[in-house]
């Protein structure tokens, strides 16, 4: 295994430093008491008083600033086009960077006409199955939605399924083992960012069940993250390299 390998799923908390954002909601981070936290924290505790005035923008549609000269010398660019890609793959699980240039180059050859990139892009991520696990709160995290995928307990239309990376399709029943419904439960319930669920998805709590719909298209998944994508700037920025 390369040392990439194996730095990959090292503790992430001190990449959040620099990105200034809880990408993957974890709690954990609120009881540090380091000094090298304290600007961070402090940051954080406020935007959690304000978070109902956050307004998720709509990864469809281009953004101008109002202020034509703020914010647009080219070192800020580069350095916000990092940081959104870097926030994007930590929160679907840190992800490889040559997996993530890999699906952005498979998205603008599949660009269909009344199709946006972004829609396209996001899909293929969204119908993952650690995503869909997350997303239906048996996860809080889609890094914790691996982890129950390869420990074996979870199924896919009655077939254990132990590849984290395993892309569903339409009318696909998940069902997960019941010998840790424990674990399930204390998930929901210490969900932060409870809501209704997405519309692709069909959830039943009783039965640990999911069915796949998958009509991403008509599910404005902007609302589904705490952070902003700045997509647009993610696929140029990458589609140039």
């Amino acid at each position: 295994m390369s040392l990439k390998e194996k730095n990959r799923f090292k503790p992430i908390f001190k990449q959040l430093i620099r990105l200034r954002e809880n990408v993957q909601n974890r709690q954990k981070i609120l009881k540090f008491k380091k000094k090298k936290w304290q600007t961070f924290l402090t940051f954080y505790s406020y935007k959690l008083k304000n978070y109902k005035k956050f307004k998720p923008l709509d990864h469809t549609k281009y953004f101008v600033t109002k202020h034509g000269t703020r914010g647009m010398s080219y070192k800020k660019r580069f350095r916000d086009t990092l940081q959104a890609g870097r926030k994007l793959r930590i929160f679907y699980g840190n992800l490889l960077k040559k997996y993530f240039k890999k699906k952005i180059r498979i998205a603008i050859k599949k660009k269909q006409y009344k199709k946006r990139i972004e829609n396209t892009f996001l899909n293929f991520f969204e119908t993952r199955l650690d995503t869909v696990l997350y997303r239906a709160k048996f996860a809080p995290t889609v890094r914790s939605a691996q982890q129950l995928i390869l420990h074996g307990k979870v199924y896919v239309n009655q077939v254990q399924v132990k590849s984290k990376a395993y892309h569903l399709k339409s009318g696909d029943v998940v069902n997960l083992s019941l010998d840790s419904l424990n674990l399930y439960e204390n998930h929901i319930i210490n969900s932060i960012k409870w809501s209704v669920p997405p519309k692709h998805l069909l959830i039943n709590y009783r039965t640990l069940q999911i069915l796949f719909l998958n009509n991403l298209e008509s599910t404005n998944l902007a609302s589904e993250f705490l952070f902003n994508l700045k997509l647009q700037k993610i696929l140029v920025n990458s589609s140039k390299q």
